[in-house]
């Protein structure tokens, strides 16, 4: 009878799924560009950087050719995790600016064509939120049941989640991530009843929980925003079935009303598991390295297994990398999520992944073939700030609010390079109030000198943006065909195509030259982009059926085929 149950539920969830509308038309040619607040641009002179030094970058950012800004949480916070610990969900914290701060900035941002996206911390809050210093009292009020509480410690924790406390109500908390972000509480799928803090699906707490990220969500798109990434999406309904029953149920009802009342408006999910998270109606799943995107990810670019150990990665000079698991695993990911109109995209890192420019991965030529892949695969470009111009990942930077779990966050969190002058023009604070040290590299790039640079990764970065927007088979919406032979990584080549055009992608990241022949039709070929001149050759052999690409090391190119 419980499975009878599980099974209606789960169909009752994927019929509302379906039933969702097609995601904004904007977004089928977004480009998005991922912003951490706080090393991005500091207009007042403290280190850290803020909203109005985000203002006035936007014209840089329309520049480059992005149209949809991302940023990270910009809430009042105790900064124990970088802002993922928060203590009002409805003001900007002043380390930022102010509410009024956002709007402005909004608007400019319109102004000028980009839309703007903030994070949504779903899952906890700080310990310090008044909503949880409440829950934690000894008399039942409003918020007692907004978190996850045992009733006493009479008879241990439950498990590692759970967090010991001296507040005067006197039971155990559950966790999010660290101690100080407790788990706030959407209920339980399937409730044990011996266990009393597992609350129903629909209990009085966890619906008003629901209720309250409802008006979280209006407040800020009724201020402008566009959309919003939700931090940790797949972690919020706990005791969890396979199929994802609860938390399926819990975005597929939100995005009931979400559709309705903002229908122009967004939501990625940070959860790296497409085929649940675009069923649900997200319009974006993030491919990263937790979830069924670990993997995946990871072949590609880490270099670092889960167990930190270095490990050959794909896009590695050294040329030792596979992508068989890469074609397998994306292949069945867009086949599983065939039905949802919604985007599995891989960005190119984040405030939690390192950078590209990592080990051997400095070189322009490099870094340049990896951007080549992030803009012509079937999904929407994310771009975290810095890539644009190729920023090294500082392998040593200090710790810093939180930053270190099991890898140092603050790798990939440092000030942005804009110009030669101090502090490379992030802030005219002295060097040691900076929210993190710049990049101490006499070379490090900045984006005054690659914009003079023809041959720049930015001005490389524009030209693909280009491409990207104006050319629909190499959009989201194009088909997607690997080309070369699994087994023989090198080069990767694939087919992206719609409406009757045909390019070829072909990427070549290691230090030696490699070549690659596969069957196609194809009369002529027109190189339309490259990472450098004379770096590949395309050759066909109608006799045979069979044409050969020659790719020089380190290098990348798009071909259209007719």
């Amino acid at each position: 009878m419980k499975r009878l149950l599980l099974l209606v539920a789960a169909l009752a969830v994927a019929m509302t799924a379906d039933a969702r509308h097609p995601i904004p038309a904007w977004l089928h040619d977004a480009v998005i560009y991922h912003i951490y607040p706080s090393t991005y641009k500091d207009s007042d002179g403290d280190g850290i950087g803020d909203l109005e030094g985000i203002r006035s970058k936007l014209d840089y950012i329309r520049s480059v050719g992005f149209n949809t800004v991302w940023i990270s949480p910009v809430f009042e916070s105790e900064f124990e995790d970088g802002g993922y610990d928060i203590t009002d969900f409805y003001r900007v914290d002043p380390r930022f600016g102010d509410n009024e701060a956002l709007e402005r900035l909004i608007a400019d941002a319109h102004a000028r064509g980009i839309r703007v996206c903030l994070d949504l911390v779903a899952g906890h809050t700080s310990d310090k939120h008044p909503w949880f210093v409440a829950s934690a009292s000894a008399e039942h009020n409003k918020y007692s049941d907004y978190f996850i509480w045992t009733p006493d410690k009479e008879h241990g924790k439950p498990d590692k989640k759970f967090v010991d406390n001296d507040f005067a109500r006197g039971g155990y908390y559950m966790k999010n991530f660290y101690d100080i972000q407790p788990a706030l509480n959407y209920g339980y799928t399937n409730p044990d009843p011996s266990r009393p803090w597992e609350q129903a699906y629909d209990a009085p707490g966890p619906t008003a929980v629901r209720e309250e990220l409802k008006r979280i969500i209006a407040f800020w798109m009724d201020k402008g925003a566009d959309g919003f990434r939700v931090d940790m999406a797949g972690s919020l309904v706990k005791g969890d079935d396979k199929a994802h029953t609860g938390i399926r149920r819990l975005w597929s009802e939100l995005f009931d009303w979400f559709e309705t009342a903002y229908p122009e408006g967004i939501l990625m999910s940070e959860w790296s598991q497409p085929q649940y998270s675009l069923d649900a109606g997200f319009d974006i799943d993030l491919i990263i390295h937790n979830g069924r995107g670990n993997k995946l990810y990871r072949t590609l670019f880490t270099q670092t297994a889960n167990n930190g150990t270095p490990t050959p990665c794909y896009f590695d000079p050294a040329g030792k990398g596979e992508c068989r698991t890469f074609v397998d695993d994306y292949t069945a990911m867009r086949r599983e999520t065939a039905h949802t109109e919604g985007i599995a995209a891989m960005p190119t890192c984040s405030h939690d992944i390192w950078r590209l420019n990592r080990f051997e991965r400095s070189s322009p030529e490099v870094l340049k073939t990896m951007l080549t892949f992030f803009f012509t695969m079937p999904w929407t470009p994310i771009i975290y700030y810095g890539e644009e111009i190729g920023m090294r990942n500082i392998e040593d930077a200090p710790v810093k609010e939180g930053s270190y779990s099991s890898r140092n966050r603050s790798s990939c969190r440092t000030p942005m390079q804009w110009d030669s002058s101090a502090n490379a023009g992030f802030s005219t604070a002295a060097a040691d109030r900076l929210y993190l040290p710049i990049d101490p590299s006499p070379e490090r790039p900045t984006v005054e000198a690659e914009e003079q640079d023809p041959n720049s990764v930015l001005n490389y970065v524009k030209r693909l943006v280009d491409l990207h927007k104006s050319t629909p088979a190499l959009g989201v919406d194009g088909g997607w065909r690997f080309l070369s032979n699994p087994d023989q990584p090198y080069p990767m080549v694939y087919m992206r195509e719609a409406g009757g055009e045909r390019y070829i992608v072909a990427l070549n990241p290691t230090s030696k030259s490699v070549s690659a022949s596969f069957p196609l039709e194809a009369m002529q070929v027109f190189e339309v982009c490259t990472t450098s001149a004379g770096s590949a050759k395309f050759i066909i052999a109608p006799a045979k059926n069979r044409n050969t690409i020659k790719l020089k090391p380190m290098a990348g190119v798009i071909y259209r085929i007719e």
